[in-house]
């Protein structure tokens, strides 16, 4: 090939590569660029300043005139509830009107655990018993917006005007004088615990009484019209062996003056506590209490009107330890 004809031919192809670096020189900003901001148009993000303008104004009144509506209907909605009574209570409620029973000392640190265990000879054991009792009675020492309800027709309830009063004082004297009291560690130090036992709070319950031909024969002889009567066993029949002497304070059990249940201020939750008087040491006993009324219904499955929990005493030396009780009222079978 001559040399003319081979600078031809660099001619020829070297043309259109020139122009094709021409092209791509030449070629306009991407979309995206074009989108982001528009010299042409003078638009940002595919609006002008006066259309963003106007859009920002739009939703400021729409969301304004949006949460007023809804302030408004959450204020009308507010503005139908009682305080003091929920909307829904009683039958059919998720709550039920049979009232479930509860027990103190409950810890909170083992809050899957119904076991009362503690080593007579150890403070240490039974020492976050004690103290969980004590926390739970603080409350009652404050008598403030309570009234003392002496009279046998006082309750919570004022029958002449429909409404509450303010709530009974609820005093701890009784148990005082039962050695289950915090001087006396509540029993535990000398192997008699007490127990506290409750019923759970339902809006505008209170107890009806047994016709007296359909007392329970567990309780007729402690049964009172005005009361609740609580009785514990054990809850087969070697923990009926174990359970030994049981002691009911007040021995009538729970006292219906302070009934019914509203939100009050200072309310006095009406307890009532049983003490195991011969419980075995190093035997563990499986416990159930129950509460009695007319309208209490005992139901295992749902846990209506019964509690079971689990006593172990133990009586062993630790060494390094110095025995801190006196155990002689101690059973050892």
């Amino acid at each position: 090939m001559t040399a003319a004809s081979k600078n031809g031919v660099e001619k020829e192809e070297g043309g259109p590569l020139i122009a094709r670096r021409r092209t791509l020189q030449q070629k306009p900003p991407s979309a995206l660029l074009t989108f982001l901001f528009n010299r042409e148009k003078g638009e940002f993000c595919g609006r002008t300043p006066r259309s963003w303008l106007e859009i920002t104004i739009f939703y400021i009144i729409f969301y304004t005139i949006l949460a007023a509506f809804w302030i408004a209907c959450l204020s009308i909605f507010l503005g139908t509830l009682d305080r003091k009574v929920p909307r829904f209570y009683g039958k059919g409620s998720i709550r039920g009107i049979h009232p479930g029973v509860g027990y103190q000392p409950w810890l909170k640190e083992k809050p899957d655990s119904t076991l009362i265990k503690f080593n007579v000879r150890d403070h240490r054991t039974y020492k976050p018993f004690v103290d969980q009792l004590t926390g739970y009675l603080d409350k009652y020492n404050d008598a403030n917006e309570t009234r003392e309800c002496n009279e046998p027709d006082d309750s919570n309830w004022d029958a002449s005007g429909d409404e509450y009063e303010l709530a009974c004082q609820f005093k701890l004297d009784m148990f005082k004088k039962a050695g289950c009291s915090p001087e006396d560690h509540f029993g535990y130090k000398s192997g008699k615990p007490c127990v506290i036992i409750t019923l759970n709070r339902l809006i505008g319950w209170e107890p009806f009484p047994y016709s007296s031909d359909s007392i329970p024969e567990a309780v007729r002889d402690r049964y009172r019209n005005d009361s609740i009567a609580i009785r514990c066993d054990g809850t087969n029949l070697i923990d009926k062996e174990h359970i030994g002497n049981l002691t009911y304070v007040p021995p009538h059990g729970i006292e219906g003056k302070y009934f019914p249940y509203s939100v009050l201020p200072n309310y006095h939750q009406p307890i009532a506590m049983v003490k195991f008087e011969s419980l075995p040491t190093n035997k563990l006993v499986f416990v159930e209490c129950r509460a009695y009324a007319g309208n209490i219904q005992h139901d295992i499955t749902q846990k209506l009107g019964l509690i079971h929990f689990e006593v172990f005493v133990q009586s062993k030396a630790v060494k390094g330890l110095k025995a801190s009780l006196n155990t002689g009222g101690v059973s050892s079978q």
